[in-house]
Formats: structure tokens, sequence, C-alpha cells
């Protein structure tokens, strides 16, 4: 019998279900996932605006941020009468994209042309750029720049700057020289650089992508640079440059330098110096044409040295113009002996030992009345330091030196022959002129200085003091007038309707073994004129002059009356001596 099987059972759903939270539950978890979320986002915004706001804030406004730079034109540098001895000018600097070049020899030919460099160093800079961007040439003056932009060549770019320009090109040494960025390298230029070069414009702004301004952050105001106005006298300084350039070819000398000023003022009409830069270029000159050897050079002064050692005599009464001493064919002091080059043996005057540049009269002047036995300083001594040897003047302008002047506690035994008389120190020239200079105003020593006025006010640069008393000085300048009359040693310096006053000096250079040598000079002259109202004080130099002729007198004297006379006519100073004047 067959079964029937059952049909197969269905599994039942199961009616069990999850148990659902309660709301509260349901709330809370929702809160937990937003705070977290909250904190998150808290989190990353102290991040970006905290942490590292400042580098979010530079990036977004560095991508729009302008500076805007308006370059302040340098002040001009003006001589006595207001005649522009340096200037600013426009300019253009033109750069290329190299790689927009097609044509790199006419690129370089035109660029050449307009800014007077090679074309080879223009090529050199157009081919070691890459594919980059290149400045083929800086200060290019803006007439030649707008003939090179008018080509239309593709690739060129021009800038605006600002050129120095020294339109007298005279006293470039004394001037001196900016670098590209109008920032003072020698000279005046470098002296003033602060009060010249003036403040920069600058506004800095956010812009848009367009390049319209969104904001202004901060603005500075452009302030020119300052002018100012110096004692240089341009016809003065002509002269004393071809003067000078004249007595070195003459002499075939080394070196010449020369100084005017006003000894009452202390302003320096001129200073020069041969050899000379070409033309005024300071830029294409050598080291020795742009050296200011008033200034830094040192020298044994020699016999100009002997107005220290009678002025302190007059100083402080010890010495008189009548004043004799025994003057021998040589005198001699410890292992040392003096001579004279021009022997007169005798009982002298002081005033016929300045005369005759007695180098044995005017050193037992000083060993007889200014030595002091035992003391810790000898009155020689402290006047040389009275007078300002051992310092610098002051003057305005950069690298100035002190000069060599031994102390006394370190005098030799022999030192009495040879310090009154200009030897065993060394001096710059314009300490020297200073000196002179004081002598001629009565006693009282001016700084010398170049700078008159600033923008037009003033004066500046005006210091006195009184260093000895002025009978002594007016003494002292009758003495040394006799030394440019016939029976003195510069007799070549007179001058015809003025009288003159002043000194020579002939000394011997060293040579490498420390001895002096035989066939080496240097060769001065220092005066003022007209005696009695000094207006020109005249300082001549001639280092190491060749063709037999070497004293002072007759090397620098006739150069100084040259220079002299010139620079007299040159300020009108009227003739106090019509008598002597040249028919």
């Amino acid at each position: 019998m067959a079964t029937r099987s059952a049909p197969p059972r269905t599994p039942r759903r199961s009616t069990r279900q999850r148990p659902i939270p309660p709301p509260e539950r349901r709330i809370r978890w929702l809160l937990v996932a937003a705070a977290l979320f909250l904190v998150i986002c808290l989190g990353r915004a102290v991040q970006m605006q905290v942490v590292d706001g400042d580098w979010y804030s530079t990036r977004a406004t560095g991508q729009h941020r302008v500076e805007i730079v308006t370059t302040a034109p340098r002040g001009a540098i003006l001589d006595r009468d207001g005649y522009r001895l340096a200037l600013t000018e426009q300019a253009s600097t033109i750069g290329a994209t190299t790689a927009m070049i097609t044509d790199p020899a006419r690129v370089v030919a035109a660029v050449a042309e307009a800014s007077g460099e090679s074309p080879d160093t223009i090529m050199q800079r157009l081919q070691t750029s890459g594919p980059a961007h290149v400045d083929l040439a800086r200060q290019v003056p803006a007439a030649a720049a707008k003939r090179v932009q008018a080509m239309g060549i593709e690739g060129l770019d021009f800038t605006t700057e600002h050129r120095r320009v020294y339109p007298s090109a005279i006293a470039a040494p004394v001037i001196g020289v900016t670098d590209l960025e109008s920032k003072g390298l020698a000279g005046l230029e470098l002296q003033y650089d602060e009060i010249l070069r003036g403040t920069n414009g600058l506004e800095v702004r956010i812009e848009d992508p367009a390049g319209n301004a969104i904001n202004v952050i901060s603005q500075q105001e452009m302030r020119p640079g300052h002018t100012i106005s110096t004692g240089l006298d341009r016809q003065i300084q002509i002269e004393a440059e071809a003067v000078t350039a004249e007595t070195r070819t003459e002499y075939r000398a080394k070196a010449v330098t020369a100084i005017v000023m006003d000894p009452k003022t202390g302003e320096i009409l001129a200073m020069a110096s041969a050899p000379a830069p070409a033309e005024g270029d300071f830029r294409q000159a050598t080291a020795a044409q742009v050296r200011l050897r008033a200034i830094t050079d040192v020298y044994e002064p020699g016999s100009t040295f002997k107005a220290v050692t009678l002025g302190a005599g007059l100083a402080t009464g010890r010495i008189s113009p009548s004043t004799t001493v025994d003057v021998g064919p040589e005198w001699q002091l410890y292992d040392g002996i003096l001579r004279d080059s021009h022997p007169d043996p005798g009982v002298k005057t002081a005033t016929e030992a300045l005369r005759m540049s007695s180098n044995i009269g005017v050193a037992k002047l000083a060993y007889e009345h200014l030595s002091t036995s035992g003391a810790r300083d000898s009155i020689l001594a402290k006047w040389i330091n009275r007078f300002g040897f051992g310092a610098p003047t002051g003057i305005d302008l950069p690298g100035e030196v002190a000069g060599i002047v031994p102390a006394y506690k370190d005098w030799s035994g022999t030192s009495p022959l040879n310090i009154p008389i200009g030897h065993g120190i060394a001096t710059t020239p314009i300490q020297i002129a200073q000196l002179y200079a004081t002598i001629a105003n009565g006693g009282i020593q001016t700084t010398p200085h170049l700078v008159t006025r600033i923008d037009g006010q003033g004066p500046v640069g005006l210091k006195q003091q009184r260093v000895m008393p002025t009978r002594a000085a007016n003494t002292l300048v009758g003495m040394l007038e006799g030394v440019v009359s016939d029976q003195g040693t510069a007799s070549a310096a007179q001058i015809p309707g003025y009288s003159v006053a002043g000194k020579t000096g002939t000394t011997k250079k060293i040579d490498k073994d420390g001895t002096y040598s035989d066939n080496r000079y240097l060769a001065w002259f220092v005066g003022f004129a007209p005696v009695k109202n000094p207006r020109v004080l005249t300082l001549i130099m001639v280092d190491q002059p060749r063709g037999g002729q070497y004293y002072g007198g007759e090397v620098a004297g006739p150069a100084f009356a040259k220079l002299t006379e010139r620079a007299l006519i040159a300020l009108g100073v009227q003739q106090d001596r019509p008598d002597t004047a040249a028919e």
C-alpha cells in the first residue's frame, strides 16, 4: 500500500525584532557626532588661522601684493657759483627676453652704440643668460635709449632709472663717483652719501588679477636728495689741474699735488693731482689717478715744517726775529751730523736763518730755546701737537690719514737734528696747508672743508680755534715774506703786483733699505697772498722731479706763482704792490 509523504514544512518566520533604542539615546549619538565634527572643524580652523596663519596670509596676499618703488633722484653737487659739478638725470635700463630675440647681431649693435659698451660685452650678456630675461645695459642716456626703442626690436624692454652725470669733468677724485644703484663710492659722493641719496618712495598695495588696486597697505613718500654747495671754484680748479699736469710733464715727476684754499674760511678752492683721470672719467681711471694724495699720502715736509719751530718760539716768547744763532759748516750731536745744503757759516738772526732755510740755524734755535731738560715733554713737541700734526685735520673727505709724529718719549738723542726741520716725521699736504693758513689767519686755525651749504642753508663746516697769539702769527708772516724776496730761497715764487709770504721745502725720499735716497726728492712750496689780507693760500708738492732740478724754490716755486696769480685774478683780488707788476 502506497503511503503519502507529508509536504515539506515551511520554516516559520520569526516574529522577534531588534530592540529599538529609545529616542534619548539616538539624540545623544547625534550630538556626539556633531560635536566631534565641530571639534575637527574648529581644530582645522585654528591650525589654518593661528598656527599656519602667517603662511596662508603671505601666500594669499603675495599673489596680489605689489610694491611700487619711486626712485629718489640724487642731490646735485655745486661749486661756489652754483655750477653743477654732479647731477642726476633720467636714463634707461635696456633688457632682453632672450627667447624672443631673433636677430642677436642687430640687438648687440644697437645696444652697444647706445650704451658705449663694447659689442663683445653685450653679446656675452645675451648669450650667457639662457632663455631668461637679462639686463643688457644699465644707465643708458634717455635719448640714446629712445633711439633703440624706436627701432621696435622684439624682445627688448626699457625701464626708467637715474644716472649720475659729471658735466664739468673736473675734480673727479674730490667729487667721487657712485655705483649703478646711486650709492656713493668715493670723494664727496661717499662722504655725503646719506644727504645726497634722498629717500625712495614705496607704495605697498593689493591688486586684483586685472591689476586694479584693492587696498593700499603702506605708503612712503619719495624725498629727493639734498643739494650740497662747495667752496670749489670751477675756474681755479681747471687752472690747478692744468698747472699740476704741466709741472709733472716739465720735470718728469712721479706726481704733483696742488691745494688752493681760503686761509680765513678754510674753504678748499681747488684740489688737484697729476696724474689725473683722463677727461675726468673716474670709472675708467687707475688707482694712481684717483688717489686724493693731498689727504691720503704722507711725506717728510722738510723745511716747510720750520714754521712750526719758529712759530713755537715766537708764541712762547723764547725766540724773536732778532734772536741770534751761530751757524757753522756742520753741527754734530752725539753720532749725528747736520749740514746745510747752501753753507753760509756765521752768526745769523732767526729771520736770516728762516729766509735762507738754514737747517743748522733753525735746529740750533730749537735746541737752545725750546728744549726743557728732564721734562716729560719738550716745548717743541707740545707745539707740534698744538698745530694739529699727528691727527687728521677733519676735512670732509673720506680716507684722510693722521700722519706720523713720534711721541716725545720716543725721540732719540739725535732727534733735535731732524724733527725741528721736518725730518723724522711724516705729514699730509693738507696738514701743511692748514699750518700756513693758521699763520696767515692771525693764529686762528680753521678746519679745511669742501661743503659750505646744504640746500642753500648754512654756512656749514666752519670750525675755528685760536692756536697762537695774533702778534706772534703776524711776526712770523713778516719773516716768511722775506723767504720770497730776492734774498730768500723762493724768489721764483714772487707774483708781479702782489705781496707773497711762504716757505720752500726740499727733502730726500727714503729708499727701501730705510736710508735717504741720493737721487729721489720731494720739492715743496706753500704760501699765501696778499700778505696783509690773505685771500689765497696755495701748496705745491712735486714728488720725485727729474732732470737735475729738485729744490723746492726752483721746482715748486714757479708753479705756485702761476697758480696763485690765476686764482687771485679769478677771485678779483686787487693788487697790493702795483709797483712790482709787470709792464
